[in-house]
Parts: structure tokens; C-alpha cells; sequence
């Protein structure tokens, strides 16, 4: 009996010894550095983020599939690489020179201020990208999906703060500061191009239809681009417009524009008609900046406030002021 027992235990050993050899070394090393690359890469999920309406939603896995129910939130997802799923305002947004393309595997949802439940619906998103806009939807959106909502006018005013929320959202923070990082060296690097410049002043004048202008005053994105001494470039504004809204009731009103230089902001397509109306005003002859020849054209994929639109408005205002 004894004899027996030792011959089984000896062949069991012997079966563990052969199983060891037949395992190859390089077998091992590819299964610890499989398990090492997941560790490695594993995004931190579940993570919790909290909305403009004080909401913990938490979000357990990598959203794949979003909706965007306001305009910022395409072109914000653009840049980190993420375009959503679905969009509001979609043919509109896709007629913006940084977004040209970049939507074309995106549901249409209609208008940002009532998009279609019925389209969100059947394209069924991890999550919907809504704002306080939507107030009155929120009952029908959270049975389609969980709803973050971000305050407008928050993001509008500070791209870097859009970037970075919706960032956090989908797991792309690393990504969000290599965008602000490389835009901030380029403002930096325009502000010291054109510091030959900054005495003579500009006046941004946004212009949707042709007939009525404004001229863009604080708080609006570009203006801060333009003229704020650290996050901008720097330059010198009009000093006869001061606050945020500056809307001429009619067309003589823009006599008061005494910049050395003005931005016009509109529909490019559009430029030929709107400055053949212009160049047969006398009002509009008259200005400073039209006699000194200093009227550049910017398309209104400037003034979405997104880091895509900052950049664009970027490279047009010191593409247009390094040739003085």
C-alpha cells in the first residue's frame, strides 16, 4: 500500500514538472504584460461629476454615444476628439470652417431651443449634454438618459472652463490641457507679434443680416480674445463703446466708430453684397478705419465661444494685423 501511494504522488509530480516545461517563456511574458497594459490603461470609471443644477450624476463607464442639445458642445467635443452622436443645429454648425466634416456621422435633433425627444430617442445616447435652456424638457430628456447640464453663459464666456468640464465628462483632461497649453502659447506669441500695434485702436462689429451691426463689448469671447492684456492679445478697444451691448437702432449710429481698425463679423459667403451695400454709404466711408483702408472680414465662426472659434479668430486677427 505504501508502494502504491509513493508511485502516485511521484507521478503527480512529474505531470506538474512536464505542464511547467510546456508553458514557453514567452508565453509568461506576454500574459503579465497584457495584464500590466490594461492596468495601465484602465480610464478612472465610475467617476462622479457634478452639474450647474447641483446634480451628482455618476458615471460609470467612457460615454460612447452623446447628445448635444446646445451649440458650444460639438465644437468643444471636436477638439478633444470626441464628436457626439447627435446635434442639435447640425447643418448649421457644420457650415463653420473648424467643423466642416467633422459632424457627418451625427443625427441632426433639430433646433437647440426644442429639439426632437423622438430623435434622441432612437439614437439612444449614454448621456444628453443639455443647459438651463432646456429647463423644461429635463422630465422627457432624463427618461431618454441621464442629463448633465452646464450653464451657457459659463462656458460662452470662458472657453478654458467648457473644455475642461466637458473634459471631465468624458475622460479626456490630459487632452484638454495639451488644447489650452498650445492655444495659450499662440496667444501669447500674438500679443508680442503685434505689440507694434496696440496704440492704435479696434472695434469688433458683428453684423448677422447685413442691415443691423453691434459692436462686441466685454464679456463676449472675442472681445476678450482681442483686448484682454493677459488671456487676449492685448489690443487697444474703441473707447467710445463701453459694457457689453452696444446695438445701433440704425445704420447712421455706426458714424460713431472712430477705431483705427475694424474687424467685420458676419457671413462670408455672403461678403460680396454686404460690402457693396457698405461702400455705397457715405456714413460707412466716412469712418476712420474705412479711409485708412483697415476693414478686415471674419466669418461668424468666430464668435461661438468655443476653443475652435477662438483659434479661428485668433489666426484672423494677427493674420490681418502682421501685414501692417
Amino acid at each position: 500500500m505504501h508502494k502504491m501511494k509513493g508511485l502516485l504522488i511521484s507521478m503527480l509530480l512529474l505531470a506538474g514538472i512536464l505542464a511547467g516545461c510546456n508553458e514557453t517563456p514567452e508565453n509568461k511574458g506576454s500574459t503579465t504584460e497584457s495584464t500590466s497594459a490594461v492596468k495601465a490603461d484602465a480610464p478612472d470609471w465610475p467617476r462622479t461629476v457634478k452639474d450647474a443644477l447641483g446634480k451628482e450624476i455618476v458615471i460609470k463607464h467612457k460615454p460612447e454615444k452623446l447628445a448635444a442639445l446646445w451649440y458650444f458642445y460639438p465644437e468643444i467635443l471636436v477638439a478633444l476628439g470626441e464628436p457626439p452622436a447627435a446635434s442639435t443645429d447640425k447643418e448649421y454648425l457644420s457650415s463653420l470652417s473648424y467643423l466642416s466634416g467633422k459632424l457627418d456621422s451625427a443625427e441632426e435633433l433639430g433646433d437647440k431651443l426644442s429639439p426632437s425627444i423622438e430623435k434622441i430617442l432612437s439614437i439612444e445616447p449614454d448621456y444628453i449634454l443639455a443647459t438651463e435652456q432646456h429647463e423644461k424638457m429635463y422630465d422627457s430628456l432624463e427618461k431618454v438618459a441621464p442629463v448633465i447640464t452646464l450653464k451657457s453663459k459659463d462656458i460662452y464666456e470662458n472657453w478654458q472652463y467648457g473644455l475642461r468640464t466637458v473634459a471631465e465628462i468624458i475622460g479626456k483632461e490630459d487632452e484638454a490641457e495639451k488644447v489650452i497649453d498650445k492655444m495659450m502659447k499662440e496667444i501669447t506669441t500674438g500679443r508680442e507679434a503685434l505689440k507694434s500695434i496696440q496704440g492704435e485702436s479696434v472695434a469688433l462689429i458683428l453684423s448677422w443680416d447685413g442691415k443691423t451691426f453691434n459692436v462686441l463689448g466685454e464679456g463676449n469671447p472675442v472681445y476678450t480674445l482681442a483686448f484682454d492684456k493677459e488671456k487676449g492679445l492685448g489690443l487697444t478697444p474703441d473707447d467710445t463703446f463701453k459694457g457689453t451691448n452696444n446695438k445701433f437702432t440704425t445704420f447712421e449710429g455706426i458714424s460713431t466708430v472712430q477705431a483705427d481698425h475694424i474687424f467685420l463679423i458676419g457671413d462670408i459667403t455672403k461678403k460680396e453684397i454686404l460690402m457693396n451695400d457698405l461702400k455705397q454709404s457715405k456714413v460707412w466711408n466716412n469712418l476712420n478705419a474705412v479711409k485708412k483702408g483697415n476693414v478686415y472680414l471674419m466669418d461668424t465662426s468666430a464668435i461661438t465661444g468655443g476653443p475652435l472659434a477662438i483659434e479661428y479668430a485668433l489666426q484672423n486677427i494677427t493674420n490681418a494685423l502682421r501685414k501692417l
